[in-house]
């Protein structure tokens, strides 16, 4: 099967990254250049689809990153009680030891490795947007198609830009520290409750933690700065390259609708703040999710598509532990067959452990809700530590034909796998 995607579309999607980054700029979540960027999209979608709306919603952005400083703290009260109270008081200092410690570990599993809204509620409420753009069926609609980007940049990680892949060192360091002392003050606490413990042993151990984990817990109160200082990335991998894929396919699709089955609705969405914790997918499939369940819906998003080689199918986020739809994703692999492009399922080795802390995709709010999702990816892991989340993602990032080679893909699972 050979599809041909005109030069003038294939012009379109590269020139409206370039437009975005050079009318708007960086997009952290709830800002105004995100909802001005989401502005243009509705512009763009409204001469492709038969109804473009803007769906506003509220939420609490720097809470997702934000924890990270409370659990800082939360860690050095513990240490503090540890060496300082717990010589004055055996029992209320081990108390006051692992209480914060055990509350640092609950934040980052709810706030992190489930993406809930554990602590956003003290963090300062914002609004944001998703922009839905609608194609209707010829006839009655039976199922609904969803194609989805998102269309706000994340905060500068200054980890990644000033250490590269000491990054990684530091992340982990602090993820193990966390687990670490949480078991050290939990096992002080029972012994000490009756009485039979080694201090010396314990002690020993604590200043082992305390040195190793002092490096890390520096490092991470610095993750991210304020919302000026952190607005510096451009995010034309991550992600305004799956919009303008989403952009590109409502063009193909307006100018050969006859490949759209006949009681098939096809929505084109950008959401706002997925690097706030997904929370626009979040907000959408919250508000729709009757309909979506009523017409079995299918989301196919998209994020990080720069490369020509590394076309994934995400089938299994590991850090919300998420497992999108067996059989989306393998509908997706038949249509990268179908038109002679190879793609893999994501995971493996040292791909598995970098993705088990750097986030999940906008398709884990719809298969949280039991919708079938699946994304679609071609990231470069080799480039990771030199673009993500940093003022280097921009549009030389993103291999000439990357997008392409995806629209392709969207192209042909609409004409064979969608029915």
């Amino acid at each position: 099967m050979t599809i041909e995607i005109p030069e003038e579309d294939s012009t379109y999607m590269y020139n409206f990254i370039e437009r975005i980054i050079t009318e708007v700029g960086p997009r952290i979540p709830c800002s105004q250049p995100e909802a001005q960027a989401a502005e243009i999209i509705k512009t763009e979608l409204a001469d492709t689809c038969d109804e473009v709306k803007i769906e506003p919603f509220t939420c609490h952005p720097r809470a997702f990153l934000g924890w990270i400083k409370v659990d800082i703290l939360l860690i050095v009260a513990s240490m503090v009680s540890y060496f300082f109270l717990l010589p004055l008081n055996a029992i209320a200092g081990a108390i006051l030891a692992f209480i914060p410690a055990l509350i640092a570990i609950i934040i980052a599993w709810f706030e992190f490795f489930n993406y809930d809204e554990f602590v956003d509620r003290f963090f300062k409420e914002k609004p944001s947007q998703n922009v839905v753009g609608t194609l209707r069926p010829a006839e009655e609609v039976k199922r609904i198609l969803i194609f989805s980007g998102h269309h706000d940049s994340a905060l500068q990680f200054n980890l990644l830009r000033y250490l590269k892949h000491g990054y990684f060192i530091i992340i982990f360091l602090g993820v193990i520290i966390l687990f670490l002392w949480l078991i050290l003050t939990g096992l002080n606490l029972i012994l000490t409750s009756v009485n039979v413990i080694n201090r010396t042993i314990f002690d020993d151990w604590a200043l082992r933690l305390l040195i190793i984990g002092s490096p890390a817990l520096i490092g991470l109160w610095f993750f991210v700065s304020s919302d000026q200082m952190a607005n510096t990335v451009p995010g034309a991998v991550d992600n305004l390259s799956a919009v303008a894929v989403v952009l590109g396919l409502g063009r193909y699709l307006n100018a050969h609708k006859e490949i759209i089955p006949p009681d098939t609705e096809i929505r084109l969405i950008s959401f706002g703040c997925e690097e706030a914790g997904l929370r626009g997918a979040y907000r959408y499939v919250e508000a729709h999710l009757e309909e979506l369940k009523q017409y079995d819906a299918v989301d196919i998003n998209m994020d990080g598509v720069m490369s020509n080689k590394n076309i994934m199918i995400i089938e299994k986020e590991p850090t919300t532990r998420t497992t999108h739809s067996k059989e989306i994703a393998e509908k997706l692999k038949r249509a990268a067959e179908a038109v002679n492009i190879p793609a893999k399922g994501f995971g493996g080795g040292l791909m598995s452990l970098v993705a088990s802390l750097s986030g999940g995709t906008d398709a884990t709010a719809f298969s949280k809700a039991k919708v079938k999702a699946a994304t679609l990816a071609s990231m470069e892991l080799r480039k990771f530590p030199y673009f993500y989340h940093q003022p280097s993602d921009r549009p030389d990032m993103i291999e000439r034909g990357s997008l392409e080679l995806a629209l392709k893909i969207l192209i042909s699972y609409v004409e064979h796998e969608a029915g």
